[in-house]
């Protein structure tokens, strides 16, 4: 039996067309019923539970999707082969496995890191975690998501560039401790790419047993505006003055006048302090 998990809240006609497609083409040799993730919140364990080693989930939008259905069935007992088609508005995941159509993400939750917020709720996360402009930039795309105003990652980022206010950040990275002034944003990434495609941590192996770190801090807004674009290629950890980058296993950061956070793109509020391990 095959199952097709899709998000209705998708809204994007192209996208919905794509599952569709994938539905009638798969229902053609087998029996395939599509579910909207709506139809089954709160209750994604039960499903996974009910299927048996016969049975393959399609799991079908962004990274945003990816990274809610994971956390939701994390306590799950997986027999089913899994699958994530990418389709939604935030495709970084995918990027890492360019050659893909459907990625096996049957095991894949026991292999990604997670985020401790507050020192309470914990978190897996598939491509990286954040504090500072980035998140501020996730927060207005989500809003513009279901109008019909497109805006790109970096030209709603250019505009909060121009409001946003640095702040100081305080980080334990493998237990050393670091401090840091002025601060834009930092991450804390698995994958190589967040907010579309920019290549923010360039050096990051998925695979590997490491988190990467970027802190972008001590700059002004007008270099930090000729050095932007230079984020999206990678070239930019060559100006390390301005750029912080390490590999870790564990990082912990407490940001003094920063309280948004972003988790693969969906945004945290009242966020105090992060603990981040590989």
């Amino acid at each position: 039996m095959y199952y097709l998990l899709y998000n209705c809240k998708v809204g994007r006609k192209n996208v919905i067309k794509k599952i569709e497609k994938i539905h009638k083409k798969i229902s053609k040799k087998y029996d395939c019923y599509k579910i909207d993730l709506d139809e089954i919140k709160l209750k994604e364990t039960t499903f996974i539970n009910g299927c048996d080693e016969n049975d393959i989930v399609i799991l079908c939008g962004g990274d945003g999707t990816l990274d809610q259905f994971l956390n939701s069935i994390r306590d799950a007992n997986v027999i089913c082969k899994m699958f994530f088609y990418s389709c939604g508005s935030g495709n970084d995941f995918a990027r890492d496995y360019k050659k893909q159509k459907f990625i096996d993400i049957t095991n894949l939750k026991e292999s990604l890191p997670t985020v401790k917020i507050n020192n309470q709720e914990s978190y897996l996360f598939v491509n990286g975690v954040g504090m500072g402009v980035d998140a501020v930039v996730c927060r207005s795309k989500a809003q513009y998501r279901f109008s019909e105003i497109s805006k790109s990652y970096f030209s709603i980022a250019l505009s909060s560039l121009k409001t946003f206010r640095t702040y100081s950040l305080d980080v334990i990275i493998d237990g050393e401790p670091k401090h840091f002034d002025d601060v834009w944003f930092f991450v804390c990434n698995h994958g190589s790419y967040i907010g579309g495609g920019m290549k923010v941590t360039p050096t990051a192996v998925r695979d590997d047993d490491f988190l990467d770190i970027c802190i972008i801090h001590s700059l002004k807004i007008r270099t930090l505006l000729l050095l932007f674009p230079l984020i999206f290629i990678g070239k930019h950890i060559i100006f390390k003055k301005y750029i912080y980058t390490q590999k870790c296993t564990k990082f912990k950061a407490i940001p003094d006048g920063c309280n948004i956070l972003q988790r693969d793109g969906e945004v945290i509020d009242y966020v105090k302090e992060i603990e981040v391990e590989r």
